[in-house]
């Protein structure tokens, strides 16, 4: 069993179990649909962008945007690439023009971008393999605070969406994050600066900068124990209905394997991609639902227990569908 197979199963695994540790205390009663929702928003508004700007922070700067340009635009084509065959499909699943189409569509094209493929990458390829992630991860934040909130949204091209859309938490935490890092290149050293040393200005600005790192490690635990509370709040006894199933499958299959074929006729082109780029680039596409989903959602009146029913199916099947499409693109040469 290679690294990149044990890496993924261990970390689906321990997502697997927390999502279940937020069902359990919403079953007990610790949480209820208020503190759910409240808690949603805080991950969405707070805690979510906190996490991003930091990234950003750390992972981006003028020479590796220039060399690798491509990366973020190859994180925004997982996820449009995906939606478009969410809405496409949808019809044919009998969720039509409703409400709910939008949130289908959001399902499919927004893959765990982060939590999981980020330990792989470093455990596989060590910082270029996180910087690759995390370069991923301006294309994929900037089409899902923007797009895919508009898809959850309905796609109504009012004012209102328009402004929301704008003063987006997630997507201004993006954009400023890039800028700063961008404009002030000394600002990446600010998280591991030892303040003893520092003067007071640039201390205040490390503890600052820190201390957005240490709420933003809070997003993952918290967007899985609201998940699970999201699963208990609808139930999982429907969870293996067709539209679940059917949802789970299109982003676990159906979309990687569509992507494997592009990657594949490419090379055949001459457009050759890096391997460790390429094998980045395929885990993330089959990854299973972001647990990011359900509070995003959630927070913008979409339908919870599809999303969150996808959740819990795609995380439980992508430890045999992750692995197998890990070999499949060994079995054809990649």
């Amino acid at each position: 069993m290679t690294d990149e197979v044990v890496r993924v199963i261990e970390t689906i695994v321990m997502l697997s179990l927390v999502i279940l540790t937020g069902l359990f205390v919403r079953k007990i009663k610790l949480l209820d649909q208020s503190t759910t929702a409240k808690l949603s928003a805080f991950v969405v508004d707070v805690a979510f962008p906190a996490l991003v700007f930091t990234a950003m922070l750390r992972s981006v700067d003028a020479p590796s945007l220039a060399e690798s340009w491509y990366l973020p635009v190859l994180g925004a084509g997982i996820f449009l690439f995906g939606g478009l065959i969410g809405y496409l499909v949808s019809p044919l699943l009998q969720t039509g023009h409703d409400a709910d189409r939008g949130s289908f569509a959001f399902a499919i094209g927004t893959p765990n971008w982060l939590f999981i493929p980020l330990p792989i990458a470093i455990a596989l390829y060590g910082e270029q393999g996180e910087r690759t992630v995390l370069l991923f991860n301006v294309g994929a934040l900037l089409v899902f605070w923007s797009v895919g909130v508009w898809v959850v949204r309905g796609g109504k091209p009012d004012v209102a969406s328009l402004r929301n859309l704008a003063l987006n938490p997630g997507l201004l935490a993006t954009i400023l994050g890039i800028a700063v890092a961008l404009a002030f290149p000394w600002t990446q050293t600010l998280e591991e600066l030892d303040v003893t040393d520092a003067r007071v200005s640039m201390a205040a600005l490390s503890v600052i900068v820190q201390a957005a790192a240490f709420l933003g490690e809070v997003t993952v635990p918290l967007s899985m124990i609201a998940t699970g509370s999201l699963l208990a709040g609808v139930g999982t006894r429907g969870a293996w209905n067709l539209r679940v199933i059917s949802n789970s499958a299109i982003r676990l299959i159906a979309v990687p394997a569509a992507l494997i074929l592009v990657l594949w006729v490419a090379d055949m082109a001459g457009l050759q991609m890096a391997p460790d780029v390429r094998t980045i680039f395929v885990i993330t596409s089959a990854m299973p639902v972001a647990v990011t989903c359900s509070v995003v959602v959630e927070k913008y009146g979409g339908d919870v227990p599809l999303v969150s029913r996808t959740i819990l199916v795609s995380t439980l099947a992508s430890v045999v569908t992750v692995p197998t499409m890990i070999w499949l693109t060994r079995a054809i040469g990649f």
